[in-house]
């Protein structure tokens, strides 16, 4: 953007007329187009710079490039440019890499307002940045230098901060509800199963009255023990959680996680995992222990009433201590993250957790009665 343009209109004038004197070998003349406008337009680069926090309170920033693609509406008839979706909030738009296209080679130029009033008209070039706050328009001159076209650029940017749990207060009745979990808790009852574990995509689990590990994998019509790789005595005995996916470096299976409170260790909770293979060959599997020295300093911590859920592309598991959880390697490490946190205005630590189809984090007082919606803008 280091060319200014100071008689734009008169510079293509001037190039029609040079031109329309030459003739090529075969005698043709040079067309010139009274029509453009703007054809295509994104953005090519853009930078963010993220603010994260330590363990230890510590405050940082990073650069990154915004990967997802941006999609902009161009608006012909009242000349203006938009995106739909909001950026996050922490990107750069003062130095921004743009591809910009035109109908039959229309001049595309960048207008920025001038100290004095006036304005202030640069070349657009594919590697120049361009600053977007102060950009008053974009235009784009027609070939025979007959007009251009101005077009407003808005670019929509989230206002809530990105990378970190937003929070609002729900009522009761824009709770989800989930009936296939009502539903299972009913058959296991009528097949004296003393209790309900969860359930995936083809196998559901409960505990018997003599607290084996049971699986149905016929719709709760018949139940059998569940084959694990470690002792039975090391399953949770108490305040156990389960959580259940789609795995995806395999298609027809399920990534499955059981946790809970087992007294062989005084200090942090059992993970058990499972990956559920129900394609029409596959073969049974087992529940597998996760070595408590696997999980190192990054272990999770005994707590009561806890609850584990599959959020953004995580675990998460939320307990009584106030602090949520987060695994990124199906249940080996949990770490906390200022990423995720509860909201402030909590009122208990008694809580039950859940999900929805739409991306959403719920929570619900047990004791309280409140209800909290969370999402994440990333």
């Amino acid at each position: 953007m280091k060319r200014y343009i100071s008689a734009l209109c008169t510079m293509l004038v001037c190039s029609m007329l040079v031109t329309s004197c030459l003739k090529d070998s075969d005698e043709k003349n040079v067309q010139y187009y009274n029509d453009t406008a703007i054809a295509t337009f994104k953005l090519a680069t853009v930078n963010r710079y993220v603010h994260t926090t330590s363990s230890t309170g510590a405050d940082s920033v990073y650069k990154s490039t915004l990967s997802d693609p941006v999609v902009f509406t161009i608006d012909q008839q009242q000349h203006k440019i938009y995106n739909t979706d909001s950026l996050p909030s922490d990107v750069d738009i003062n130095h921004v890499l743009a591809t910009i296209t035109s109908k039959n080679s229309g001049t595309v130029v960048v207008n920025y307002p001038a100290s004095d009033g006036q304005d202030s008209l640069l070349y657009y070039n594919s590697t120049d940045s361009i600053d977007f706050e102060k950009l008053q328009d974009l235009r784009v001159y027609a070939q025979d230098g007959s007009g251009y076209r101005s077009y407003k650029v808005t670019i929509n940017i989230h206002k809530a901060q990105t990378n970190k749990m937003i929070w609002e207060q729900k009522s009761i009745a824009d709770l989800p509800i989930d009936t296939k979990k009502t539903m299972w808790e009913q058959i296991a009852i009528n097949a004296g199963m003393k209790q309900l574990i969860g359930y995936g995509t083809v196998e559901t689990y409960a505990y018997n009255n003599e607290d084996q590990l049971m699986v149905s994998r016929d719709n709760g019509e018949t139940w059998t023990a569940d084959s694990l790789d470690e002792d039975a005595t090391w399953l949770p005995t108490e305040n156990f959680a389960f959580v259940s996916w789609p795995f995806a470096a395999n298609d027809s299976t399920d990534y499955q996680l059981l946790v809970g409170v087992n007294n062989n260790n005084s200090t942090a909770c059992v993970v058990w995992r499972k990956i559920a293979e129900y394609s029409k060959h596959s073969m049974p599997s087992k529940w597998v222990l996760i070595p408590p020295a696997d999980h190192g300093k990054y272990y999770l911590p005994k707590m009561d009433n806890l609850n584990l859920v599959r959020f953004n592309s995580a675990v998460l598991a939320i307990g009584t201590d106030k602090k949520i959880y987060v695994s990124r390697d199906q249940g080996i490490t949990w770490k906390t993250s200022s990423k995720y946190t509860l909201p402030d205005e909590l009122g208990t630590n008694n809580l039950s957790a859940t999900t929805d189809d739409d991306g959403y984090l719920w929570l619900v007082g047990i004791d309280t009665g409140e209800v909290w919606r969370g999402m994440i803008i990333e």
